[in-house]
């Protein structure tokens, strides 16, 4: 298998998030840029939270003593950050005419700003709204970098057009559709890896998250050189059925309702998880339910890599309706549970670009030890 080039994708919600909204900071905001789903979202989102007693999805040890059931269902993900994400700095000319960027040598890519002069700041609008209001006064920024929160100042200047700015492009919240992996009782697991902001590939620290029913509206076919992606309808103030308590390296967890659970997962199948030294080369199955009903897809495990962390499993698509329906592996898929001797064994997390019928799946062993 060393053969195939080892370039290879994520293929969850960490390239098709995000989007839903990119604030600049540098220039005069866009007002065709359409934010109203990421703001309907939030409010929701929040409102729900706020009604809900908050569980964490703890799995416990003895999870392998009880069976689980392999869930393979495509669900909308949405994540609110924790602060406002600094995607990058850039310079703009001031009311002078020169080139300046306040925020340079301050924040950098991948800081999370979390207050000014001692406001919280959890939306992008806040900010923004901060920094009109200065005055070209200095402000007080905290923000955490690296885990480490550190406190800055910056002075805001003025563009030709008189607008006060930082030079900071910044971001909120992320959503896309990724695959639901296992579901215990009211706690799953998805994903497989973690959900990262697609401009900067850095982790995403989440503050609150949902995860919604959706309807897969088309499949775009994955071919070589040029992967292809699950696409779909999500109604994001009808149909939340959980919330996302992480977001780890190895994937997110969180707690599904419980009626939900109940209707959906009632009468499944159930089954133990593997430890990663079951896990064997050979056939096993990937469990999904793109189509709308529940498909086994059968591949051939070629290489099982008991050392790494994320990329255990490196396996090659060998059913026909899987290939004819997505031409392998697409962007979307990750999280789909693999299934081996009857066993949940791990989870869809990579494709490899040249070659769509193949990829990589990780030990759903590291995905529980990763969330603990």
């Amino acid at each position: 298998m060393r053969r195939y080039k080892k370039v290879i994708i994520w293929v969850a919600v960490a390239d098709l998030l995000l989007l839903a909204a990119l604030l600049v900071l540098c220039v005069l905001v866009d007002r065709r840029v359409d934010v109203g789903r990421s703001e309907k979202t939030s409010s929701t989102l929040d409102g729900v939270v706020s009604r809900a007693t908050t569980k964490d999805a703890e799995f416990g040890r003895d999870i392998f003593d009880r069976p689980v059931v392999p869930s393979g269902e495509a669900m909308g993900i949405y994540m609110k950050t924790e602060g406002v994400l600094v995607v990058d700095v850039c310079s703009f000319k001031n009311e002078n005419g020169e080139s300046c960027c306040p925020a340079d040598g301050k924040v950098c890519t991948g800081d999370y700003i979390v207050s000014v002069d001692g406001m919280e700041i959890s939306k992008r609008l806040e900010l923004l709204d901060i920094v009109a209001e200065s005055q070209g006064d200095s402000l007080s920024v905290r923000y955490i970098r690296d885990g480490e929160e550190k406190v800055c100042s910056i002075t805001p200047e003025k563009n030709e057009n008189g607008a006060y700015l930082l030079g900071a492009w910044v971001k909120d919240d992320v959503s896309g559709i990724g695959t639901v992996t296992f579901v215990d009782g009211t706690n799953f697991m998805a994903l497989g890896h973690s959900v990262s902001d697609i401009d900067t590939g850095v982790m995403m620290r989440c503050s609150t998250g949902g995860v919604y029913t959706t309807d897969i509206t088309n499949i775009s076919k994955s071919y070589s050189s040029e992967p292809g992606r699950l696409q779909g309808s999500i109604a994001y103030r009808r149909s939340l059925v959980g919330i996302i308590d992480g977001n780890s390296a190895s994937g997110i967890y969180g707690h599904l309702d419980t009626s939900y659970c109940q209707a959906k997962y009632g009468d499944a199948e159930r089954m133990y998880i593997a430890r990663g030294h079951e896990v064997r080369k050979g056939q096993a199955y990937i469990y999904s339910r793109m189509s709308g009903e529940l498909e086994k897809y059968e591949i051939d495990i070629e290489y099982v890599d008991r050392n790494s962390s994320d990329k255990n499993i490196e396996f090659h698509v060998t059913d026909d309706a899987l290939i004819d329906l997505t031409g392998g592996v697409v962007q979307g898929m990750s999280g789909s549970p693999i299934i081996q001797d009857g066993k949940i064994i791990g989870a869809v997390t990579h494709v490899f670009v040249d070659d769509p019928t193949r990829g990589y799946g990780i030990f759903i062993e590291n995905m529980l030890d990763a969330a603990a």
